[in-house]
């Protein structure tokens, strides 16, 4: 075999044992997921949100390219974006807003819910901003925030990620493995949802959901990847 075939062979077997570790992450969490469906939605979101911070923190405290992430408090271009979110959230992110005496707007709500991934950037430029986008640039509900927020970090100019001024794959992102596939096992699991149409349907149903189920316990990082 010469050096080449070898140096082929190797990148091959690496890449198997990679993709190996990638999924077995992501049936890990989604037979999590799968096995919390059933319990309070306020919980369950806990849950997974207090697993993507421990997964971020891991991940970040062992990657330099972390150290320069951009994102602070009243950078807030991607809060004038289109955002999935899981019925669970959407339901804790109406017990943050109800708990802060917080009144959402139902009104910006319902024409939000009008628009799809696709047409977001339609809309007029007022009624892009997330409904929990505070006056000052900061999110009023930073706490319960949805995971896809959570794990949204990006390493160049802020400016860079004003979708109307940038310049097509302007924006770096930095990203851990783990947290987009826990996310996306999430997403398959409970259903994926603009936030707009979530929120409304949250609202409808926050007197019905059940009451004092244990929470879920989901685990933290993953071992170290090979």
């Amino acid at each position: 075999m010469t050096d080449d075939s070898t140096a082929a062979a190797n990148r091959q077997a690496r890449n198997a044992r990679k993709e190996a570790y990638l999924r077995a992450i992501y049936d890990r969490y989604t037979g999590q997921f799968r096995a919390a469906g059933d319990q309070q939605a306020l919980s369950v979101a806990r849950s997974a949100h207090i697993a993507m911070d421990a997964v971020l923190q891991r991940d970040r405290a062992k990657t330099p390219g972390s150290g320069g992430i951009r994102c602070g408090k009243g950078c807030s271009h991607c809060c004038h974006e289109a955002v999935e979110i899981w019925p669970q959230e959407a339901a804790l992110l109406v017990e943050a807003a109800c708990d802060a005496g917080t009144a959402l707007d139902r009104a910006r709500l319902e024409r939000q819910s009008r628009y799809t991934v696709d047409t977001w950037r339609q809309q007029p430029a007022a009624d892009k901003a997330c409904v929990f986008l505070g006056g000052d640039g900061a999110c009023t509900v930073y706490e319960s925030r949805p995971n896809a927020c959570r794990k949204l970090l990006v390493v160049t100019d802020p400016a860079l990620c004003d979708a109307g001024q940038r310049q097509p794959d302007s924006v770096g992102r930095w990203f851990s493995w783990e947290a987009e596939l826990m996310e996306s096992a999430a997403l398959e699991i409970f259903g994926a949802a603009l936030m707009p149409g979530s929120l409304l349907a949250a609202l409808q149903q926050r007197t019905s959901g059940a009451q004092g189920m244990p929470a879920p316990n989901f685990s933290g990082p993953s071992d170290a990847e090979p």
